[in-house]
């Protein structure tokens, strides 16, 4: 059942859609070095079958390899987030992270999946974020949010989350 909620603003009148059903907004943050797995399609797909999902495809191992490739040194800052220092370090990043998103979005065509990439506009201005800073901020709008990364990163990922109780972290 859908109810109607009307905003009023001076000059504006918004009409949004609230959703009453049990339909859930879910968010799944994908490590770009498991996004291929079984598993990780697998649990989209089936998360997708009664409920809105958005999936933030990661990348931080492809930018690594394509930002030293092009010769520049990869660092990273006290909260963990990488440097990018110049222009053309934000491009490379972009583009590994627009390839990323291609290859997602044609695996889920058809299956009812949204993917996103860790990029923000302020202005015109590029901004690549963390895509775990990425979830942090989305976390108010969703009801049920899922961190894939490696085994082997798991319990890293569960430190970087452990003040928001909606996140589960998955390894694969």
């Amino acid at each position: 059942m859908l109810a109607f909620v009307e905003l009023r603003q001076p000059f504006l009148k918004i009409t949004m859609q609230e959703n009453t059903n049990k339909i859930k907004n879910i968010l799944i943050k994908g490590s770009g070095d498991i996004t291929d797995s079984q598993q990780f399609f697998d649990f989209v797909v089936e998360k997708a079958r009664s409920n809105y999902v958005v999936v933030i495809c990661g990348g931080g191992t492809k930018i690594g390899i394509a930002l030293e490739n092009a010769g520049y040194p990869i660092e990273f800052d006290s909260l963990g987030r990488r440097i990018t220092k110049t222009w053309e370090e934000r491009m490379i990043m972009r583009d590994v992270l627009e390839k990323e998103e291609k290859r997602l979005q044609d695996k889920f065509v058809g299956k009812g999946v949204v993917v996103a990439l860790p990029i923000l506009y302020a202005g015109s201005a590029l901004c690549p974020i963390n895509g775990d800073d990425l979830v942090k901020a989305y976390e108010l709008g969703f009801d049920e949010i899922f961190v894939f990364t490696k085994s082997e990163r798991v319990e890293k990922k569960e430190r970087i989350f452990q003040d928001f109780s909606k996140v589960k972290v998955i390894g694969v």
